[in-house]
């Protein structure tokens, strides 16, 4: 069960990472790179951001996906749980921001993030109450 939810996260990962032609990415200052690292996706910072992945189960990493980059899903509380617990604020932003480097995104990084920020409160409130 443990390999099929990795290899759904690795496929969901690939999804993402696969949504432009560009391969031409800022890595983020807390990322295994130098912050001001431009180029191809390096291997480490590609295991880095599969291991961030790994970390939510698969319809968890879909809906949290959904909401950030879309706006159009709700994340559950156990999906909260896991992104705060597992996944933590480090790699959920990392992962946002290197999907917010594809061509397809450009045009609402902006509300993108502000999505991002706001799922990361929600989540963080949800599991302390």
């Amino acid at each position: 069960m443990a390999t099929l939810k990795n290899n759904f996260c690795l496929m969901l990962l690939c999804f993402m990472m696969s949504l432009s032609v560009t391969f031409n990415i800022v890595v983020s200052n807390v990322a295994p790179a130098p912050s001001n690292w431009v180029g191809p996706v390096s291997p480490s910072y590609e295991s880095y951001l599969a291991n961030c992945a790994s970390n939510l189960d698969p319809i968890c990493g879909r809906d949290i996906y959904f909401a950030v980059f879309y706006g159009n899903t709700t994340v559950i509380e156990d999906c909260c749980d896991e992104l705060v617990s597992d996944v933590g604020k480090v790699c959920h932003d990392d992962m946002t921001k290197f999907v917010l480097t594809k061509t397809k995104f450009k045009s609402t990084d902006v509300q993108i993030l502000e999505r991002s920020q706001k799922l990361w409160n929600h989540c963080v409130a949800v599991i302390q109450s």
